[in-house]
């Protein structure tokens, strides 16, 4: 036996060798021909309404050399906005509008200088819209980005491994020409003035700002690199010295300091290279930045460099973009705040596997000089289209166009035309004919100017010859449409997620290098044999680190073990930075803190291993807990009151059991109504309050082709916080209570001794839900997510979750769609009860812990506001929108970077939300619905007699369920030996006098 695992050992480690082997070869290949940083262009290519402005006004290229100074002194503001003088300027907080009057002495056209100090806040750019004389001249300006700045803390270290800092926000005075958010322009937005008195607004979508200058004026010209080249030589050296490094991502070198324009740019760990500064083949150090947290166009990363000489220097950055084949990431450059050269308006870094030597230089590599002065200097890159920029506009109009067409078709046929229906689409959708051979044409023209760009075919062009193979197909011959309905919907989709993936330019720098000209630069990745070295290290490493502990094992009655039930190392992480910054240092309590699976736990603390607190456990988990005793009652803690008092009843109330409170929430998710208000205003329609409103709203959506999406009790959602539960059966109860009644029956702690399906407002609304789907012939599935991209559906209710998809993977519709609270039942004094059942995740302490009152401090503490919207600032920081957190605290909420519409809307719901206590067997009551529903929709089964049938059966679960936990029950009662009925523990009264007393009361 020993000899056969020895063997096994031995093919593992050869196995594990040999893969090492293979990566070290591919890693040294991948080095050969490393490409330099080299300007790249493209042709021009302005949004539809830009260019139309542009175009009316008579825009040539030519600016007026006029600068008109606005009075920040004489402004008026709408009733909702706060202003007044600050410091330096005019501050404003975060809702409303403010408007100032200037006088235009000369027609022409200028850019815009704004002068700003940004504000405390949250972690979102500030966003305005822009209105000249009451009106948003081009799309352009309905969302204008302005940056805020941020630079890290100092790397601290533990138990071998850097802690990740925390970014700290810059609050200095900027001056910034207005561009397009997206920097598909590569030059600042053009306004038209005539001679004359104008007015200029700025609307608040995020942020509160302070304005200390806003000026119409022509953004001085940038010289090229040949013409200003020969007077740089004639004042200034080229410097001859040594290579001088200045670490990216923290302050060695000549680095001095890092200063970004987004929180979410973070330090990285990276493994693939020893040649990486500094490095470890498995402790964490961070030795680069970037990398897919720096790919957001306008985002920007500045080092403040320090060198002794003043002089002329070639510009490296070791760098690597492996995260996006086929795409070039663009970086504009700054040296001091300004850009030297025209050409660096759009560098482009070039597709490499692992890190490179990027020297900016011309077409022949040709370095590029770069005067800096003795002393302090700024070197920027920021993120940019470059020649892209017009292309990826070109694809979105297109796409915009195509589907139309598409949506055109479906409100011709429907989603499932028939075969055996001629629906004459020539000659009903006029002109889809001719479209569809322009908008062929026009992808194939795009894929000729990607060719021009990077020189070859590949995955950026295949799908675009595909779409256009397609349009002119249908161009030819417009009727088989209906046949390749789904096959046109597929690529328009896809084409979103080309635009997506295109756009996304991410990259990862680990040093910059200032050099003289022909001077020998570090090598940029080590060697074979050093990748071998580092390869077997690192495979050897997984066998003796243990990843499920994020923090120092310490032992004593002083430590509390905490296990992480739903988190990822990451997340991890960044909590185990936080215990150790804060926590610990304030209490002098030690974390001992585990990445350890859901179902571990309950085993473990059985077994008396368990740990003293979870944090990031599921509502239905928490719950089986409490019902068993596995958890504390945390309403019995000193401090509970205190603790709680800022979270909604709801998030408490399914914590709840028999009286107590056994949890403390972290997140809480509910749904929202989801609207494509681009659609909606088409066809004149309103988001609707009610659910007759809803209702009435179906058959315009219906005979236009379009349809509404609800959720069925059958689909299960996972939802963002990472536990599988019945979500959407929380529509239905919510319904049920929206119409006054209840999920279950009883008092106190009697609550759930028996189902209140049976009651009327629960059969009304159980028929009120299934009419959806047999009345209104609703889908029962669909991809709801891809459906209200395309427009097919632009009405639906789901989690409010979605909307970090929506923002990153559905671009193309960005501004076009809103969610608002999801209908009620209005009553009779004219208000909307919208209740919704929200779910949570709480944070336990198992009733074995022996550190209890450690543990409730360490709970008090990660629950707190504080702790949460910190930890809620750097999930998205790392992550981007697509996690931003679901927070149970009211107060962390407000803080996120949600626009003041949307916090509207979510306060709105998350006001008007119920928690369903803990009761037990309360899973027959979804199995039972859930049974209901199938017999309903699928066989056209009597809704209110097909639930009425199943209740039974829920009841009797409930009973079993309250016996097994020693619960009173609806059993009959037994009588004493004086006669009279006595009701002990196990014991209740019957069905039938429950009732009865319930009908009299």
């Amino acid at each position: 036996m020993k000899s056969g695992k020895i063997v096994k050992i031995s093919v593992c480690i050869a196995a594990g060798l040999a893969a090492v082997f293979l990566a070290a070869v591919m890693l040294g290949n991948s080095a050969a021909g490393e490409p330099n940083a080299v300007p790249q262009w493209g042709e021009a290519s302005y949004e539809e309404s830009y260019q139309a402005y542009l175009s009316e006004a008579g825009y040539d290229g030519t600016l007026s050399q006029e600068a008109i100074e606005v009075d920040l002194e004489d402004y008026e503001t709408s009733p909702d906005m706060v202003a007044y003088a600050g410091e330096q300027g005019i501050v404003t907080e975060d809702s409303g509008w403010i408007r100032w009057s200037f006088k235009v002495a000369k027609s022409g056209f200028y850019n815009l200088k704004l002068g700003y100090i940004p504000l405390p806040g949250t972690t979102s750019d500030i966003q305005r819209k822009i209105a000249i004389d009451g009106e948003i001249p081009y799309e352009a300006l309905s969302q204008v980005v302005v940056s805020r700045y941020w630079t890290d803390g100092e790397i601290g270290v533990k138990n071998d491994n850097e802690i990740r800092p925390e970014s700290l926000e810059l609050y200095s005075p900027q001056e910034w020409f207005v561009e397009d958010y997206q920097r598909r322009n590569n030059a600042p937005l053009v306004f038209y003035l005539e001679a004359g008195t104008h007015t200029i607004s700025f609307e608040v979508i995020k942020e509160p700002l302070e304005y200390t200058s806003l000026t119409f004026c022509a953004q001085a010209p940038i010289p090229s690199y040949e013409e200003a080249i020969g007077e740089l030589k004639s004042k200034y050296a080229v410097y001859d010295g040594e290579t001088l490094k200045g670490q990216a991502e923290r302050r060695e070198g000549i680095t001095k300091e890092i200063v970004k324009s987004s929180s979410a740019i973070n330090i990285q760990k990276n493994y693939s290279d020893s040649n990486l500064e500094p490095y470890h083949p498995y402790h964490i150090l961070y030795n680069t930045i970037g990398a897919s947290d720096w790919s957001k166009p306008g985002d920007s990363l500045t080092w403040i460099v320090e060198v002794e000489k003043e002089g002329l220097y070639e510009l490296t950055l070791k760098a690597r973009q492996n995260r996006n084949r086929g795409v070039t990431s663009y970086r504009r450059l700054y040296v001091n705040g300004a850009v030297p050269y025209e050409e660096m308006l759009s560098i482009g870094f070039a597709f490499q596997s692992g890190m490179n030597n990027y020297t900016v230089a011309d077409e022949n590599g040709e370095p590029y000089l770069f005067y800096l002065k003795a002393g302090t200097n700024t070197i920027t890159f920021e993120d940019v289209m470059g020649p892209m920029g017009g292309i990826i506009t070109q694809v979105e109009e297109s796409m915009g166009e195509l589907n139309r067409l598409y949506l055109e078709v479906v409100q011709l046929t429907g989603q499932s035309p028939s075969k055996f229906i001629d629906y004459e689409i020539a000659k009903n959708i006029p002109g889809f004919a001719d479209s569809m051979e322009e908008q062929g044409k026009i992808l194939r023209e795009t894929v000729d100017r990607i060719v021009a760009i990077t020189g070859e075919k590949g995955e950026n062009t295949a799908l675009l010859e595909k779409m256009a193979v397609e349009a002119e197909g249908l161009a030819e011959d417009p009727e088989s449409v209906t046949e390749e309905l789904g096959q046109l919907k597929g690529n328009i989709s896809a084409l979103g997620t080309w635009l997506v993936n295109v756009a996304d330019m991410p990259l990862e720098v680990d040093y910059l290098a200032l050099s003289a000209p022909g001077a020998k630069l570090p090598k940029a990745q080590d060697s074979f044999f050093a990748g071998v070295k580092n390869g077997t290290v690192r495979f050897f490493s997984t066998f003796f680190v243990k990843n499920s502990q994020i923090s120092e094992e310490t032992g004593g009655s002083d430590s509390i073990k905490v296990w992480l039930a739903s988190y990822g190392k990451e997340h991890a992480q960044m909590i185990q930075n936080m215990v150790d910054e804060t926590f610990t240092p304030q209490t002098g309590i030690s974390v001992n803190l585990q990445l350890i699976p859901v179902d571990v736990v309950l085993r473990a603390a059985l077994a008396g291993n368990g740990p003293d607190v979870v944090i990031g456990l599921g509502q239905t988990t928490m719950q089986d807990f409490a019902m068993r005793e596995a958890v504390l009652d945390l309403s019995k803690m000193d401090g509970f009151e205190e603790a709680t008092e800022r979270f909604y009843q709801s998030t408490l109330d399914t914590a709840s059991f028999q009286g107590g409170t056994y949890g403390i929430p972290e997140q809480a998710t509910f749904m929202m109504l989801f609207t494509r208000d681009d659609i909606l205003e088409e066809l004149g329609l309103e988001a609707p309050a009610t659910w007759t409103q809803l209702l009435e709203m179906i058959p315009d959506l219906q005979k236009n082709n379009y349809n509404l999406y609800i959720p069925n009790v059958q689909q299960t959602e996972n939802s963002l916080i990472g536990t599988s539960i019945d979500y959407n059966m929380h529509l239905y109860q919510s319904m049920v209570m929206q119409n006054g009644g209840d999920v279950y029956r009883g008092e106190g702690n009697d609550y759930g001794i028996e189902s209140g399906l049976n009651s009327d407002e629960a059969t009304e609304a159980f028929k009120e839900y299934t009419d959806f789907y047999v009345s209104y012939g609703l889908d029962v599935q669909l991809d709801f997510a891809n459906r209200f991209r395309t427009g097919e559906v632009p009405v639906g209710i789901i989690n409010y979750t979605l909307f970090n998809t929506l923002e990153i993977f559905a671009p193309e519709i960005k501004g076009q769609w809103s969610f608002h609270p999801i209908p009620g039942v209005e009553q009779e004094d004219g208000s909307i009860d919208n209740t919704f059942v929200v779910d949570t995740v709480q944070s336990v302490i198992m009733s074995a812990s022996r550190n209890r009152e450690d543990s409730w401090e360490f709970v008090k503490w990660w629950t707190g506001t504080e702790t949460q919207l910190s930890f809620a600032n750097s999930l998205e920081s790392l992550m981007g929108t697509s996690a931003r957190y679901a927070a149970a605290d009211p107060e962390v909420l407000k803080q996120l970077p949600w626009s003041n519409a949307e916090l509207e809307s979510l306060l709105g719901q998350f006001e008007h939300t119920a928690g369903l206590p803990a009761v037990p067997g309360n899973y027959m009551t979804t199995r039972m619905v859930q049974y209901a529903f199938n017999d309903t929709v699928a066989d056209n089964a009597n809704p209110r007699e097909t639930l009425y049938l199943n209740i039974k059966d829920i009841n009797e679960e409930l009973t079993r369920k309250r016996k097994e936990l020693h619960l009173s029950t609806l059993e009959p009662r037994e009588a004493d030996a004086s006669g009279e009925e006595s009701r002990g523990e196990g014991d209740g009264i019957s069905l039938a006098e429950e009732r009865r007393d319930q009908d009299e009361r």
